[in-house]
């Protein structure tokens, strides 16, 4: 090795599956390494198939079954291990282990159980645990939040000067995410769902369907004029798990007909171009890449102020928007999206605006910045 070489460790439990932060990962660890750092990536996921040699080396956190209910505390105390024992030049964490120079953090917690469940969340086993043991102990230089939402609520559930709390949002991938590609996608995906020309509406996610707002959704669709839901098709795209019980819901609705449950894929981009109407109607959301996504691909969006994508829309739209879901204001909201073409058009606009300087390059150009602040040594010398 030379003396020249640089040796990072990017930590976070799901390194390699499906999901926003996993896609955040995957570009910092590319672009690290198209600098000349070498790249460790230490998670339990890395052999599912979205480690890549562009990426790094792959470090797996074998699992063991039998602790299945202290996973979080088992991951990161062998994490821990390897950082210690590798002596890495510069440690990014992800809120799965507790030794790093800048930690990312993507959830809030606390605030989402209490928001969904309007009961405290006992940590004891959970992830919430080592999320405590980091923030409260300030187990690190710098912690990137992914939104003002996010800072606000760390901030003061852990009294954290809002100096040591840089709120970074999460890029997309212009060259994935293109309303360029509408035409490409839109018809031939239409066509496998079925939808004819009838308006499709859809919340794309990675699931929790419960504190994204599924229910929410489902209902205010239903309590549609018939006339309106003759028009259109209601998509959800998501994990698997946990979704029989809305599908069931939606049957008991009477709007089973008009929905169509696509399992989540690492190609969500086909979906957004087939989508006339993109609603996230999170009780919670930190961040919300998926909202982002179908800005970028042209495509209006129905949310509120919950969610922390909406904070990228101007001030005027912001205004806009509802300070949380209700299965009323849904409803609202999709009257006026389904029966306004011109509205959907200037809403389409408006996110696309929105979005625009905000690249996975600009996410990790300012992510870099942090992190040579709190101690990243120089790219090698090539």
């Amino acid at each position: 090795m030379s003396e020249a070489t640089r040796r990072i460790a990017i930590v976070f439990r799901g390194i390699g599956d499906i999901g926003g932060t996993n896609n955040t990962i995957a570009d910092h660890a590319r672009h690290f390494r198209a600098l000349g750092y070498e790249v460790d990536l230490i998670g339990e996921k890395v052999g599912k198939g979205g480690v890549t040699a562009d990426m790094g080396r792959a470090v797996r956190i074998p699992r063991v079954l039998l602790l299945g209910r202290y996973k979080w505390r088992w991951f990161a105390a062998r994490a821990d291990r390897v950082v210690a024992r590798n002596g890495y030049d510069f440690v990014a964490g992800h809120g799965h282990h507790t030794r790093q120079q800048v930690l990312s953090m993507h959830n809030c917690l606390h605030l989402a159980h209490e928001i969904v469940n309007n009961t405290p969340l006992v940590s004891r086993g959970s992830l919430v645990e080592i999320h405590d043991r980091i923030l409260g102990a300030g187990r690190f230089h710098r912690c990137i939040c992914n939104s003002q939402l996010m800072q606000a609520d760390l901030s003061r559930r852990y009294a954290i000067e809002k100096d040591r709390l840089p709120v970074v949002y999460p890029g997309y991938r212009p060259e994935q995410f293109n309303r360029a590609d509408r035409e490409r996608y839109r018809e031939p995906v239409r066509a496998e769902l079925g939808v004819g020309e009838n308006l499709l509406i859809g919340l794309v996610t990675s699931g929790d369907y419960v504190k994204r707002g599924l229910d929410l959704l489902l209902n205010a669709y239903a309590g549609l004029e018939a006339g309106l839901r003759n028009r259109t098709r209601l998509l959800v795209l998501g994990k698997q798990a946990g979704a029989s019980a809305f599908v069931e819901r939606a049957r008991s609705l009477g709007i089973a007909e008009r929905m169509h449950f696509v399992a989540h894929t690492r190609a969500p981009e086909r979906y957004f171009h087939a989508l006339d109407i993109c609603v996230h109607p999170a009780r919670v959301e930190e961040f919300g890449q998926s909202v982002q996504e179908a800005m970028a691909c042209g495509v209006p969006v129905l949310t509120t102020r919950r969610v922390g994508a909406a904070e990228l829309l101007s001030a005027d739209w912001q205004s806009q928007l509802a300070p949380a879901p209700t299965v009323e204001n849904l409803s609202a909201g999709l009257r006026q999206l389904i029966s306004d073409p011109a509205r959907r058009a200037a809403s389409a606009e408006a996110g696309l605006r929105a979005v625009a300087g905000n690249t996975e390059a600009a996410n990790f150009a300012s992510t870099r910045t942090i992190y040579r602040q709190a101690g990243l040594p120089a790219a090698p010398v090539s």
